[in-house]
């Protein structure tokens, strides 16, 4: 298949550079600034580059790698040029603001929202790697795509390595994510906001690493990404002060019994669902 990669940021190249490492695929490449596609094809990591105008009318499967907001509007004034019968999908961390959009509109192509699970505290071109997707998921959320779309699609991220593959409804994907991800860099953030965090030096270890490592953050990006899926990540804020609390006022109270009984539950927790596991199943609020 002939592929296109629309965006040469970090996940952009990524997705390319893996690509070209495991599979036999045509990559085309396209990136705003010239540069960086003409060093993707130096550096081997895309097969073409060009002009929009040629590469997506060749593609038969497109991926759109921007911010949140950008996405559906690069899809809609590039409509036309689409290959007749190809997937389109993109590789945000958000997926009911784009796939419910893009729903609504009649196109002669398919498009799937997806989400390459991985990143880096670090962006750009010069920061992608071909193993960045390595042992992680691939997430699909189809809405009126035919099956056999989505089967192309998650047969062509088990080509590129990815350790499993997730198909399930955008507002499930947010929900999960919110959880997973968006609420351990809002954490993060906070933690690191402290007055004492400047001087840390000497005082910390692997606590404070673990704790803090994704505070390193694009905050353009992000803040696009918690706005777009704002109601799940406030339920998980909510939930997160209101655990919080419970600690704070069983220190307060010097209540040895109603603190080990907290770190007892969150230890069951943990241990029950170790440390890499993806929720696939429906949302516990939606249990009675």
């Amino acid at each position: 298949m002939k592929i296109l990669i629309a965006g040469l940021g970090l996940i952009g190249a990524s997705l390319a550079k893996t690509i070209k490492k495991n599979t036999n695929h045509y990559v085309m490449g396209w990136n705003r600034t010239q540069s960086v596609s003409e060093k993707a094809l130096e550096d081997g990591a895309v097969d073409e580059i060009g002009e929009l105008s040629e590469l997506i009318p060749k593609a038969d499967i497109t991926f759109v790698n921007f911010y949140p907001d950008a996405i559906v509007p690069f899809i809609e004034e590039h409509k036309s040029l689409f290959k007749p019968g190809s997937i389109v999908t993109d590789s945000c961390g958000i997926k009911t603001k784009i796939c419910r959009t893009l729903e609504k509109e009649e196109f002669n192509f398919s498009f799937i929202g997806a989400h390459p699970m991985a990143g880096r505290e670090v962006s750009g071109y010069e920061n992608s790697l071909a193993t960045l997707f390595d042992n992680a998921s691939f997430i699909c959320t189809p809405t009126n795509a035919p099956k056999s779309k989505t089967d192309t699609l998650t047969e062509l991220a088990r080509e590129m390595g990815f350790a499993r593959t997730v198909v399930t409804t955008p507002e499930h994907h947010d929900e999960m994510i919110a959880f997973t991800s968006q609420i351990a860099h809002v954490l993060a953030c906070s933690y690191v906001l402290s007055p004492l965090a400047p001087m840390h030096t000497g005082f910390s270890a692997g606590s404070y690493r673990d704790v803090s490592r994704v505070a390193r953050i694009n905050g353009e990006m992000w803040s696009e990404l918690f706005i777009a899926n704002k109601e799940p990540l406030i339920r998980e804020i909510d939930d997160l002060v209101q655990n919080l609390e419970k600690f704070r006022a069983a220190i307060d109270k010097e209540d040895s019994a109603e603190l080990e009984s907290l770190m007892a539950s969150a230890n069951k927790i943990k241990e029950e669902i170790g440390c890499c596991l993806l929720y696939t199943s429906p949302s516990p609020r939606d249990r009675g």
